[in-house]
């Protein structure tokens, strides 16, 4: 990340090193790929650059000068892969290791599969700079799987159209704008676009290097389930059977590992709907349809009514509430 934080900052002129002292980062990081930045420096930084530069696109600069091969043994695990969809797979499975900032999420449709790298970010709104350097940086990461000349049939930001475009459509083709989501469509064609050999030797020592080198904050049962939970929420069929398939055992074995913590199922599955569905609700814009899917249900009819019982409001007057505070 510092690395293309760098090459950006240059090209407007500015000492990426001056830059990364006044946010109260270590200059040494830029020589280390797996340095970890916290989310709300790494907005600090963003924002001073973007105000030094006088750049309103600095964020999409940083992504756009990400490549593949800055994700390690991650990127080259992804270019192992048969194909394209699968190498998808294995970036939400491991993405973890990496970041503690960013999830991805994607949800199915006719054409192909849409790409939502969502910040993991509570505390605050992430800001137009985080969000664009986040999107910016996984079209990098599939451009390196799909050519350099690859450009994603659909891109779209949340957020309002900047000034200038011009920056946006070099990079991605033409955006949308004021979009209800956040993300980017790859095709069928795009998903079943071979890859590499698929060498289970070099793939399983891939693996053992991204788990090595820094495992996820939540090592414990529960942690692993909640995230498969998040991952399974838009398929619409999250249950204790997919997590275990998930998990390589039977569905016993996950309620008794799970039961050893104090835990359950069914408590998980509430706890990170209630948390998506929060999160959305007070950070995000997507429509309470879309809500909806990323939490599993099928109808705006029965996730309102099982919101209103979770929190007591409807999720319409929680949006609002929480927006307005």
């Amino acid at each position: 990340m510092l690395l293309a934080f760098a090459e950006a900052a240059r090209s407007l002129g500015l000492d990426p090193f001056h830059m990364l002292r006044r946010a109260g980062l270590p200059v040494a990081a830029l020589d280390r790929s797996d340095h970890r930045i916290p989310a709300d420096r790494l907005q600090a930084l963003l924002a001073d650059c973007a105000k030094s530069a006088a750049s309103e696109e600095f964020g999409l600069l940083v992504g756009g000068a990400f490549r593949l091969s800055m994700k390690g043994p991650l990127g080259l695990l992804m270019r192992e892969q048969v194909n394209v969809r699968m190498a998808v797979d294995v970036l939400q499975r491991y993405l973890r290791y990496q970041s503690d900032n960013v999830e991805i999420r994607t949800v199915s449709q006719p054409e192909g599969l849409l790409i939502l790298p969502e910040l993991m970010s509570p505390r605050s709104r992430a800001s137009r700079q985080m969000v664009e350097l986040t999107l910016a940086m996984y079209v990098q990461i599939f451009r390196g799987l799909l050519g350099p000349a690859w450009r994603p049939r659909r891109v779209a930001f949340a957020h309002a159209a900047p000034a200038d475009t011009e920056a946006y459509e070099a990079l991605l083709g033409p955006p949308e704008f004021g979009a209800p989501f956040t993300g980017f469509l790859l095709t069928e064609a795009d998903l079943a676009t071979p890859l590499g050999d698929g060498d289970p030797q070099l793939t399983q020592e891939l693996t053992r290097m991204i788990e090595a080198g820094g495992a996820p904050e939540g090592d414990s049962v529960g942690e692993t389930v909640s995230a498969l939970i998040r991952r399974l929420l838009p398929e619409g069929d999250c249950t204790v059977d997919r997590v275990a398939q998930h998990l390589g055992v039977d569905r016993r074995t996950v309620h008794r590992r799970l039961a050893a913590e104090g835990k359950s199922f069914s408590q998980l599955l509430d706890a990170t709907r209630r948390e998506v569905a929060s999160r959305q609700l007070s950070h995000g814009d997507l429509p309470l349809s879309e809500v909806a899917t990323l939490v599993g249900f099928s109808s705006l009819s029965t996730f309102s009514r099982w919101f209103r019982q979770a929190s007591g409001m409807q999720p319409s007057e929680y949006r609002r509430a929480s927006q307005d505070g």
